[in-house]
């Protein structure tokens, strides 16, 4: 009686396992599955889920002082300042040439891995290691 009850239970284990087997391969990818592995192959080849780019555009000027990146949008209502502090935090500040971005845009990379990339276009004049380097 033993040996019955443990030949059925296992021939009821593989009857669901061939047929979890089957439906998964009738199975038709949605647009949500397509965003999946969309997400996972970004993922494997290195960006992080939680990466995303800020840029900043219309910029009028541009300060690093004592750790702190200091610069000045246009928007509707005026004039705003933005103040980001620089010291004690995982970034990379790039002064480059603006040929992939607007002359007065800051942009700002988080690559998800607790690093920011900070990108500053050199129609600013500023010079990041002499701001980086002065005594408090």
């Amino acid at each position: 009686m033993k040996d019955l009850l443990t030949t059925a239970s296992s021939i009821i284990i593989i009857l669901f396992c061939v047929s979890l087997l089957l439906f998964s391969e009738g199975h038709q990818s949605t647009s949500g599955d397509l965003e999946v592995l969309a997400s996972n192959a970004e993922t494997q080849a290195g960006k992080h889920p939680h990466a995303r780019t800020t840029m900043f555009t219309r910029v009028q000027s541009v300060k690093l002082k004592k750790g702190v990146l200091m610069f000045v949008t246009m928007c509707d209502d005026g004039l705003k300042e933005h103040y980001f502090l620089i010291r004690d935090k995982n970034v990379v500040l790039i002064k480059k040439n603006a040929g992939d971005m607007p002359g007065n845009a800051i942009k700002f990379d988080d690559d998800g891995y607790n690093t920011l990339l900070v990108t500053i276009p050199n129609t600013f004049d500023i010079d990041l290691m002499d701001a980086m380097t002065t005594p408090f």
